[in-house]
């Protein structure tokens, strides 16, 4: 730990000026993170200078321990029954978040405690309290160790993924801290944008894919270090294998990166993102970041979303890792840039992204999938789900505004988040046409940059075009529509 106290001093604050005189685009809760991964052990430093920008007082800051569910005795899985056999290839395995000390900008030790329903939650008490517009640091040391799992934290065959590696302040929501639970169903995240400052020590055979741009790079005695930067992000990650291969392109000042070990037409995945990437910006507004990485690795579902890198599953056929690259790149708008509470809302950022795969496809018919074939197949499955349920027990729910603990199952969460809204976004277009559709989501794009949205929020848009489309949302919120 000597060692890594030493880095964060030596290292982390050459980068320091860069990183406190950029342009911050206002007052925002600022994260320096120093880290060393080695032997599945991560060892981890962070500053982090919470900015308060509500209208309350806080003597407590939340931060959310994603790492902690993979332990041992953890009481929700992180890890769908249906996932298990799949995900732990190699037998059982654990992992879990420790907290060696937080202290103050001073170096004075601060009371914390690990609190929530699954030791989910650091709990940082603060020596006076936090009104707004004011802010605080702390400092927290910590160590992860990684299970040897296929999920967002991990230890893989082929790569290790390093998503919530590091406690991170739980998002706000009216006026306080949401405290997020790890289910197995949907992205139980719910966070606030922060500007990003990395340095992260890995060993040298590594490739890696990160959230943020490379600032500055050095190699050592079989150990490389690199900086990077990331500003107005909703959380930072990394993907590490020894046997990535990559491809670069840059579209509207973009540079994307596509990192792979195992596709035989990895110029056709780059173009998958590079075309979503165009048609997105063009659609709904400028992209935030100047960097965007699509990486294939292990992983049981077909991706993941995290602020200008996805996770691609290593497992998909042809077609569908086309499918999951769009819509991924779609959650850059819905989600990384417009946020919801995906543990309240999970419908509002997925169902989004999965209608702007079908907005993809009808705008690039050379790939030969119309939207038409999309929305009946949408209806097809969406009917047999409600048919199987109501079988199986006399009822079905298909209210949309629903916790992820209140799914039964991912089938029933994949057809409430994913494909009804399909269906209730394109009837709703045919209804009130193109014009009003689109000028309603580049609004709402707007309205709503780097904030969080509510399904209010989202109706409210869309009622500015058209008076009187609540009921017609309100109608598939509340599970009375039709289909």
């Amino acid at each position: 730990m000597k060692k890594l106290s030493l880095l964060l001093v030596v290292f982390l604050l050459p980068c320091y000026f860069l990183f406190s005189s950029c342009d911050k685009k206002g007052d925002i809760t600022t994260y320096e993170i120093s880290c060393e991964l080695e032997n599945n052990i991560l060892k981890g430093k962070e500053r982090v200078e919470f900015y308060n920008n509500t209208d309350n007082a806080f003597s407590l800051l939340k931060f959310n321990l994603f790492a902690n569910a993979f332990r041992k005795d953890a009481n929700f899985s992180p890890i769908s029954e249906q996932y298990k056999y799949k995900a732990y290839y190699s037998g059982e395995s654990f992992g879990d978040i420790s907290i060696n000390s937080v202290v103050d900008e001073k170096g004075s030790d601060l009371s914390f405690n690990i609190a929530g329903k699954d030791k989910n939650i650091l709990e940082v008490t603060l020596p006076k309290e936090v009104f707004p517009e004011e802010s605080v640091v702390v400092v927290i040391d910590y160590t992860i160790t990684l299970a040897n799992v296929i999920a967002r934290t991990g230890v893989n065959s082929k790569t290790i993924n390093l998503a919530n590696f590091y406690p991170i302040l739980c998002g706000i929501d009216n006026g306080a801290f949401y405290e997020c639970v790890y289910y197995a169903n949907g992205d139980p995240y719910f966070s606030d944008v922060s500007n990003y400052l990395v340095n992260f020590t890995y060993d040298e055979k590594y490739v890696v894919a990160s959230s943020g741009n490379v600032i500055k790079s050095e190699s050592k005695n079989g150990k490389t270090t690199t900086c990077y930067k990331l500003d107005s992000a909703r959380d930072f990650a990394f993907i590490l294998s020894s046997d990535f291969e990559y491809l670069t392109k840059e579209i509207n000042g973009v540079v994307i990166n596509y990192y792979f070990y195992n596709d035989t037409t990895p110029e056709k995945s780059l173009n998958y993102a590079v075309e979503s990437m165009d048609y997105f910006t063009k659609t709904f507004g400028n992209y935030p970041y100047k960097t965007y990485s699509v990486v294939q690795t292990e992983f049981i579902q077909g991706g993941m979303e995290f602020p200008a890198l996805v996770m691609i599953s290593d497992d998909l056929e042809e077609m569908a890792y086309g499918e999951v690259i769009v819509h991924e790149t779609a959650h850059q708008w819905w989600q990384t840039t417009v946020g919801n509470n995906e543990v309240e809302y999970s419908f509002l950022d997925e169902g989004l992204a999965e209608y702007s795969v079908v907005l993809f496809y009808e705008n690039h018919p050379s790939y030969g999938v119309k939207r038409e074939t999309l929305i009946t197949s949408s209806e097809k499955t969406f009917k047999t789900f409600c048919t199987v349920y109501d079988k199986l027990f006399n009822k079905v729910d298909t209210s949309m505004i629903r916790s992820l603990d209140e799914f039964s199952s991912e089938y029933e969460y994949v057809n409430i988040a994913y494909v009804k809204p399909c269906v209730m976004y394109d009837n709703l277009r045919k209804t009130i046409g193109d014009e009003k559709f689109f000028s309603s989501l580049k609004n709402y794009y707007k309205t709503y940059y780097l904030k969080n949205a509510t399904p209010d929020f989202l109706v409210s848009e869309f009622e500015k075009q058209v008076k009187d489309t609540s009921g017609y949302f309100y109608s598939f919120f509340e599970g009375k529509a039709i289909i």
